[in-house]
């Protein structure tokens, strides 16, 4: 006698949803002007500073947008294509929209771009975990936004939702948007050559993996054991998820906090001259 065996699976796409062509076309426009700016503005930080970090903040969260497959398997996002949709690459068998790297440079390049050379001149935790909390709700107001406007949607089971949209993600997205910023204020501090600042094409998808996928795991896991997992336990795992996210958040402000608490910490810029923090 054969027996059958029943693996459960985790849920399908909605590939039949449509995308709403005319809000794909301004979100292009409107992302990719502002990454524009963003770097043009970037730019003149560099020359007034003397230092390639701000762009290659920018450009490092625009490369950075290659992880999104990652993310999009792990959250079950689904962009809304049924054959309408601009491809900027596809991996993973997911087509990844134009406007996806802009969004990364806009929603997570902007920030750490505005916050950086502040928390470098002094920073407390409870200073980076309120920018947290503000990084979390622009981050849920952004995908909210997109989710509506029938841009992608999240699909299958996920706990606290809020017009569509699994409101812990922005705890995730939160704390790595805030954990991008510090990091390259420690690097702002630490890089004694322009070379160093290339380090931020790794710190960025290590810095997201950490605290979006790794922090994320136990809600990620329960999602993708099954079609229909179950709803308390979802709930629950959620308060895992943000609590892992929070514990991240506080071990990478560590490397900022104790930098800049240092007694006569000095601050070394990337022409290899030691000057003292403002």
């Amino acid at each position: 006698m054969l027996l059958s065996v029943t693996v459960p699976q985790p849920p399908s796409p909605p590939y039949d949803l449509p995308l709403n062509t005319t809000m794909q076309t301004v979100a292009t426009l409107v992302l990719w002007g502002g990454t524009a700016l963003l770097l043009a503005y970037a730019v003149k930080i560099a020359r007034d500073e003397r230092s390639i970090l701000p762009v290659v903040l920018v450009l490092a969260a625009a490369t950075g947008s290659l992880i999104e497959p990652m993310y999009d398997i792990a959250y079950h996002l689904h962009w809304l294509d049924n054959g309408e949709q601009w491809t900027l690459f596809t991996s993973f068998g997911l087509p990844q929209p134009v406007w996806v790297m802009p969004a990364y440079v806009m929603v997570f390049g902007l920030p750490a771009l505005v916050l950086y050379r502040s928390l470098s001149r002094g920073a407390t935790r409870a200073r980076i975990f309120k920018i947290a909390a503000l990084t979390t709700c622009t981050t849920a107001a952004f995908e909210i936004t997109a989710i509506n406007l029938d841009l992608y949607v999240y699909y299958g089971e996920s706990p606290w939702r809020v017009l569509d949209y699994p409101l812990f993600i922005a705890f995730m997205e939160g704390t790595q948007i805030t954990g991008y910023a510090v990091l390259a204020a420690v690097l702002s501090l630490k890089a004694t050559r322009q070379v160093h600042c290339l380090a931020l094409f790794a710190l960025f998808p290590c810095n997201f993996a950490f605290d979006v996928l790794g922090a994320g795991f136990p809600t990620v896991i329960l999602q993708n054991s099954s079609a229909n997992p179950n709803d308390a336990v979802l709930f629950l795992s959620a308060f895992a998820s943000v609590g892992l996210a929070a514990t991240a958040l506080w071990w990478t402000s560590q490397l900022l906090v104790t930098q800049t608490q240092e007694p006569g910490a000095e601050k070394a810029d990337v022409t290899g001259q030691l000057s003292r923090p403002v």
